[in-house]
């Protein structure tokens, strides 16, 4: 009886890492560029919004990239969104400029985080990116730029510049 009491235990333990927990996200813009408010999601419950069955980012992640407003594709998958983490700078002023930081709280239940931004906002076909495993706690990770080949009719995305964002963790 005690081993089935300390194995039920040991099951609740490692479910509860996989609760909701309130995070502090804080993000700063090390590019040169202004970007647009960074998005924060549960990884597994968008990618089949993001992403098609081949791994290609879809037309409504397209879309999002070359508009920068993602309202229209995170309404479509809000059991995704944790939510954004707006800026002061630029038209609408929720723009993050170069050098700025911003933070913003969120109740997160995913394990693994994608983020992404339109990245140079007065830019073309630029995203900033990155995938979090959050199961270990807070953490920094620092996020890349690409070119998505949407302007030079390649629809490859490529490496641009790395670490242009820095995207600190932290549990409330």
């Amino acid at each position: 009886m005690k081993t089935l009491i300390a194995a039920t235990a040991l099951v609740a333990g490692i479910a509860s890492t996989a609760s909701a927990q309130d995070y502090k996200i804080t993000v700063t813009n090390n590019s040169d560029t202004i970007i647009a408010p960074l998005i924060v999601l549960d990884a597994v419950a968008a990618a089949p919004i993001m992403f098609d069955a081949e791994g290609n980012m879809s037309e409504a992640y397209v879309n999002t990239i070359l508009e920068g407003d993602p309202r229209p594709m995170n309404g479509t998958m809000p059991e995704a969104v944790a939510g954004p983490v707006l800026g002061t700078s630029g038209e609408p002023g929720v723009l993050l400029a170069p050098g700025e930081t911003a933070s913003a709280d969120m109740f997160i239940f995913a394990n693994t985080l994608r983020f992404y931004a339109k990245g140079g906002y007065d830019e073309g076909d630029l995203l900033i990116s990155g995938v979090f495993d959050l199961s270990t706690g807070g953490g920094t990770i620092l996020l890349n730029r690409y070119d998505i080949g949407n302007d030079e009719g390649t629809n490859e995305m490529t490496l641009d510049a790395e670490g242009v964002v820095e995207v600190v963790i932290t549990p409330n």
